[in-house]
């Protein structure tokens, strides 16, 4: 599930913090802080690629079944100027220009939700976030609009292994200068746990934000290690299967947990 602030939506996580289920209401609380790198290629349906480096930085608090978390990326993108940096990935759809190169702040990501406990197995994940435009317009960082998604996701677990599913809706900000239109989003994924290693498979759809362009669909897989029951590091890689994701990514993370007494 790519996004320039991956750890929005691969987000806070390991792969998927629906698969493994530390916001369930059985787990303890905690406070997790959490940095890492990502970086992502793809020509977008222009003749010249768009190159984007992300460096997120990201806090969550977790009490009984409640969570709430925040996402702040620096960015750096070069490209020909039709990509648009924000927090649910790339906007392409402008009109290519020459190849330049920006950095700087990206998009504030803030979310909350709600886990459910419909048995001792299956849970389901109430979602809502708001990205706040932090991120420059001029600089082709942002939109420079303030978005809302609602989603909705079930995980159910078989031993070690885990299935989910996810679906929702995302509510643009009114822009001059894009005609962004409200989307739909959904997703699949496995995750298994092997010990201290948990394998993951996601994949993502989102309809695109410009009528324009096309629609959002990619596949990340991944690889969580448990270096302490504090500390966890991440690596994965995606690849996108339209002009509306980049061709190739992948990136680290390392996440520390602190718990609430």
């Amino acid at each position: 599930m790519i996004s320039i602030t991956r750890f929005t939506a691969l987000a806070a996580i390991a792969v998927s913090p629906l698969a493994l289920h530390p916001n369930s209401a059985a787990a303890e609380d905690y406070v997790q802080v959490g940095t890492g790198i990502d970086y992502s290629s793809g020509d977008y349906g222009n003749a010249d690629d768009t190159k984007i480096l992300s460096v997120p930085f990201s806090l969550k608090v977790k009490k009984d079944a409640f969570f709430v978390r925040a996402s702040l990326p620096y960015l750096h993108l070069k490209g020909p100027g039709s990509v648009v940096g924000g927090d649910g990935g790339p906007v392409p759809g402008g009109s290519p220009g020459a190849v330049t190169s920006n950095d700087g702040i990206g998009d504030l990501s803030l979310s909350a939700g709600y886990t459910l406990d419909v048995t001792d197995s299956t849970y389901i994940d109430l979602i809502g976030r708001v990205k706040v435009p932090t991120a420059s317009e001029a600089k082709n960082l942002g939109t420079g609009t303030t978005d809302f998604t609602a989603e909705a996701a079930i995980t159910h677990q078989f031993g070690e292994l885990s299935l989910s599913a996810r679906g929702g809706r995302r509510f643009n900000g009114s822009s001059a200068r894009f005609p962004l239109r409200d989307v739909w989003l959904a997703g699949a994924g496995a995750y298994y746990q092997a010990g201290d290693i948990m394998l993951g498979l996601d994949y993502d759809w989102r309809e695109a934000s410009l009528s324009t362009a096309s629609d959002r669909s990619e596949v990340t897989g991944s690889v969580t290690y448990t270096l302490t029951p504090a500390v966890r590091i991440q690596g994965y890689g995606y690849t996108g299967f339209t002009d509306g994701s980049p061709n190739a990514g992948g990136g680290l993370q390392l996440l520390y947990r602190f718990a609430m007494r």
